[in-house]
């Protein structure tokens, strides 16, 4: 008879352990709200009514939208691998997922950026760095700590992301200071397998503490208090987006560069372009 114990002990030894310290930590302290408001222990035992318990339990932490729908998706993962691997053979209960728009909206203007930029070089010049190859290339946090010598292609100034999280391969041009950046940090990586990374050696694998503090000096988070609107690394990101389609770049191109699976996770940035459908308009001719 299978146990939410088993099946988590299992999927601890054999996928959670091969994900970064991270991962680690944070499914980790998932399955443990899991646990404590889940009224089961054997699997066949977990209805439907008792996972909206769950789900209702996880709100009155109270955890954000988000962090619900991530413990949820654990508690799927786990039950799916236990049946897999034959741990269990019954049926798997139905998870209803919370439904929400969790997307966040806001990025840097060009003087925010300059900014940000400035204060992270009088504290740390690796996070200035890492910020800046961010906001120039949109590469998101765990794509720039996982970047390696081969990724640099100096001769034809590109960066080649492999290892996706779409699992979708790209390639993104470089602007001259962005290539000067990179090379820098490839004369002096002395060996080591990444080309950031800390001082004492150690891949990163987080947003440093430096980065939010940095944020907080320039009051970028000042009186916002929706998650959506504040600044995080990830507005980076947003904002190399932003800006690309403000400029008139097409939709299409953004999205290839930031290597979303689909144009609707572009369209997101339609609004700030919304010229672009009448000025493609008025060029047809007969």
């Amino acid at each position: 008879m299978c146990t939410l114990s088993t099946a988590w002990n299992f999927y601890e030894k054999n996928v959670l352990s091969l994900k970064t310290h991270k991962s680690r930590v944070s499914e980790s302290g998932r399955w443990k709200h899991i646990v404590s408001y889940l009224d089961a222990e054997i699997v066949k035992d977990i209805t439907p009514i008792k996972i909206m318990t769950l789900t209702t339990a996880l709100k009155q932490i109270p955890l954000s939208p988000q962090s619900v729908r991530h413990c949820l998706s654990l508690l799927q993962r786990v039950l799916i691998k236990a049946r897999k691997m034959e741990l269990y053979k019954g049926h798997l209960p139905s998870i209803e997922f919370p439904h929400f728009d969790n997307k966040r909206v806001r990025f840097l203007t060009k003087r925010e950026a300059r900014l940000l930029l400035a204060a992270l070089k009088d504290t740390s010049q690796l996070w200035h760095d890492i910020a800046y190859l961010a906001l120039f290339t949109g590469l998101r946090a765990g794509e720039i700590f996982r970047l390696r010598a081969e990724n640099f292609d100096n001769g034809n100034k590109l960066l080649h992301i492999l290892d996706t999280k779409t699992s979708t391969d790209r390639s993104i041009p470089l602007t001259p200071q962005v290539c000067k950046l990179l090379r820098t940090y490839l004369a002096k990586s002395d060996g080591h397998p990444h080309l950031f990374h800390h001082d004492d050696g150690k891949q990163i694998d987080q947003v440093s503490k430096k980065f939010r503090e940095a944020v907080d000096s320039c009051n970028l988070n000042k009186n916002v208090s929706d998650r959506r609107n504040k600044i995080v690394f990830h507005s980076l990101r947003h904002t190399f987006a932003s800006w690309l389609v403000q400029e008139g770049t097409q939709l299409q191109v953004v999205g290839r560069l930031l290597g979303h699976a689909n144009l609707q996770m572009t369209m997101r940035y339609a609004h700030l372009a919304p010229d672009q459908g009448a000025k493609a308009v008025a060029k047809l001719r007969i």
